[in-house]
């Protein structure tokens, strides 16, 4: 099969690697994504995938895909600086690749920051799980029929789904998601060079005074960000989901109208 990033231009230039996180979701990941971007870094997060558009959604699906399913060829480091040539911090989406990314960046500095596997758990099941719902219930399931965006973000956060929780879906697949946690968890802490590596847990808190040191930065005057990724969301889904659906369902129905409001109650996502 075709790959995606095989049809992209080799960049003219790729970013250095500066700072890996190896952090899984609902740990802290969107504060640091702003916190790397107040200290002149261009952090890459799951927010820049969904608001660069449908080539980053399918990238980083084909990339999880590749890797996991067996069917295509893994993405090696040429593919990866396809995909993140402009970016020089890359959150959440080590997760998935913690033996690649230290391996193809040996001089980034790494990031590791845990959490109590319980209350990841009460994270993921008031926030990433609507979203699992919302991509298999209506309007999203029938509109991804007619728009690339739509059809990506799905695809992306079903292979989300279905990686993380071993296909059984979120209930059936939480306590292998658990185990997942602790032992990558683990391995990110044996390959990564010890001295290239800042370990917190999100329970003993972390900002400034723990990121700043290790990344050799000066601690800036303005407080650590406390991100709110569902806000943040919840802007995704008013400038670009819900637009989209909207037009959509015009397409599919020609008569019906879906109030911005109700669109973003599908995507309702509370804090952590």
């Amino acid at each position: 099969m075709s790959r995606l990033v095989d049809r992209l231009p080799t960049p003219e230039k790729v970013k250095e690697k500066k700072v890996i996180v190896l952090s899984r979701s609902r740990v802290g990941t969107f504060s640091l994504y702003q916190a790397l971007a107040t200290l002149g870094y261009k952090p890459y997060h799951m927010y820049e995938v969904a608001m660069n558009g449908t080539t980053h959604l399918e990238l980083f699906e084909e990339a999880i895909r590749c890797k996991y399913s067996g069917k295509d060829k893994p993405y090696g480091k040429a593919e990866f600086d396809k995909w993140l040539c402009n970016y020089d911090a890359i959150v959440e989406i080590p997760q998935f690749f913690i033996e690649e990314f230290v391996e193809f960046y040996p001089n980034a500095k790494f990031i590791l920051v845990e959490r109590d596997v319980d209350a990841w758990e009460r994270s993921l099941n008031n926030t990433i799980k609507g979203v699992f719902e919302a991509c298999r219930s209506f309007p999203m399931n029938v509109t991804q029929h007619v728009d690339p965006f739509i059809k990506g973000f799905v695809a992306l956060h079903n292979t989300f789904e279905d990686v993380m929780f071993h296909g059984k879906g979120v209930n059936g697949g939480m306590e292998d998601a658990k185990k997942d946690s602790i032992s990558d968890a683990k391995k990110a802490k044996r390959l990564a060079p010890k001295d290239q590596l800042l370990t917190c847990t999100l329970e003993g808190g972390f900002g400034w005074e723990e990121i700043c040191p290790f990344l050799e930065k000066d601690i800036p005057k303005t407080p650590y960000p406390r991100g709110n990724a569902p806000a943040q969301f919840e802007h995704l889904v008013k400038t670009v989901l819900g637009p989209r659906i909207r037009n959509s369902v015009l397409k599919l129905l020609g008569t019906v109208l879906v109030p911005a409001v109700s669109i973003g109650m599908w995507f309702y996502v509370k804090r952590r």
